[in-house]
């Protein structure tokens, strides 16, 4: 499928939900807070409010995937990407046949993926939540919630390592 002018960085992650093998080309272990857990990231993950604005893990991703949208309706019809609708199905179906190590998190990976290449579609690389969270993903570990205040702080990322 072609998703238009960022259609490479799109494959990226599709190709990557198949086999959850990607290539960092940074550090990151020094912007995220690791932790090991599953009871600790699970309740990062759905129970934790965070920061000032006392925002749910799940609260935040959604907040960071409005402003994607907002960018998709700002434009016109012309300028629309096709093929959005697809592109759940396509890393729900990569995801479910992976070797991924994290399956209670199911239904959040196949979420942040298909947001990462949406957001990917429309933007390019330059929303970086969106990046970042790719980023974890390709260090092996599942991004689950946020130490700090936003934006100074950092992403909480569970790794079974």
């Amino acid at each position: 499928m072609n998703y238009g002018v960022f259609s490479n960085l799109v494959e990226e992650v599709i190709q990557f939900s198949k086999s959850f093998q990607g290539e960092l080309t940074h550090n990151i272990s020094d912007k995220i807070v690791i932790i090991n857990d599953i009871e600790k990231a699970e309740h990062f993950a759905y129970d934790e409010i965070f920061g000032d604005d006392e925002y749910s893990w799940k609260d935040i991703r959604e907040l960071e995937m409005s402003e994607v949208w907002c960018s998709y309706y700002a434009m016109s019809e012309n300028e629309k990407p096709k093929g959005l609708e697809e592109l759940l199905e396509i890393i729900d179906d990569n995801v479910r046949k992976s070797p991924f190590k994290y399956s209670i998190f199911y239904n959040d990976v196949v979420a942040d993926l298909t947001n990462c290449a949406i957001n990917r579609v429309i933007n390019g690389k330059s929303n970086s939540f969106f990046e970042e969270l790719f980023d974890i993903y390709k260090f092996g570990a599942f991004p689950c919630g946020w130490d700090g205040n936003d934006p100074e702080g950092k992403n909480v990322a569970y790794k079974l390592d």
